[in-house]
């Protein structure tokens, strides 16, 4: 298959996908309940530009002067969503581990590629340890949002892993843990959406190569030990091939795979699109335990 036949399959693919997505998130947004127990601080511009990128802020009440906070990043293949997808699970992760969460949006592909996602998420803390002072950081993050929560924490944990996939951005505080919801972590160059995960040059065929492990993070898992990992994923999840044998890699991980309970089906992303049923209070539970309870 010819690079523009490549390109061509996974141009209809991300279409279809998109649709797909479109379809099933709807309902539940329209009848998503928000918790009382937290403040919300709603698209904070974190980046200028034509496009802007912003953020928002789910602060627990009685929280005040937080020294810490999750980074969360949502899912879509990178290609598709937003922040307004996980707002929902953002309030319920900040309420049980008592310390806010930002919520980011990023530049979603193919207008970006995976090095300019992760110098955007940088650059989203950054904004925070500037304006809140905030030097410490959890990353978490659903589906695609998964990858992302871990490549970003190894990546800020690591100046040869930033140099290897085009961060320059410095980031000024340290990452602990990474938790990872239904996450992928085995992506292809050749199809949808590893495709896109190059920077072209010039819009022409000539790409900037990127290290194996950034499309396969079993080939970096064991590089950094100290790193607090939690991996969920559910019995009906698509990805729980993938996440038990990335928790395999990673000794000290903490990992919960849910089990259905009668009409409960733990499909792709539960605790996302539904985080009060009782296996994603347990999944928020041991997110937060990943991030505030393990030190």
């Amino acid at each position: 298959m010819t690079s523009f036949l490549a390109r061509h399959l996974a141009e209809k693919n991300k279409q279809l996908f998109i649709r797909n997505c479109e379809i099933s998130d709807a309902p539940r947004l329209a009848e998503e309940k928000f918790p009382a127990e937290c403040k919300a601080e709603k698209d904070i511009v974190y980046k200028e530009g034509s496009h802007p990128l912003k953020l928002d802020i789910y602060t627990p009440f009685a929280t005040y002067g937080a020294k810490e906070c999750f980074i969360l990043i949502h899912g879509g293949a990178f290609v598709y969503g937003s922040k307004r997808l996980d707002q929902n699970f953002g309030m319920h992760l900040a309420i049980k581990a008592g310390i806010p969460v930002v919520n980011v949006d990023y530049t979603l592909m193919p207008d970006s590629d995976i090095s300019q996602i992760i110098n955007e998420i940088f650059h989203a803390m950054n904004y925070i340890s500037s304006k809140y002072g905030i030097r410490k950081f959890h990353t978490v993050g659903d589906s695609a949002g998964g990858y992302l929560a871990y490549i970003v924490a190894i990546t800020a944990r690591s100046r040869h892993i930033r140099h290897g996939v085009w961060v320059f951005e410095k980031l000024n505080g340290t990452v602990e843990s990474a938790g990872m919801i239904c996450p992928g972590t085995q992506y292809s160059v050749k199809e949808f959406p590893g495709i896109y995960f190059e920077k072209q040059v010039d819009n022409k065929n000539v790409r900037l190569r990127l290290p194996d492990y950034i499309y396969d993070l079993n080939l970096i898992a064991e590089r950094d030990t100290d790193l607090r990992v939690a991996v969920i994923t559910g019995e009906d999840d698509f990805l729980k091939e993938q996440g038990r044998g990335f928790k395999e890699r990673i000794e000290n991980a903490l990992f919960y795979e849910a089990k259905n309970d009668g009409e409960l089906k733990m499909f792709h992303v539960f605790p996302v699109a539904h985080p009060e049923w009782p296996q994603s209070v347990k999944a928020i539970e041991m997110i937060a335990e990943n991030a505030v309870g393990r030190r």
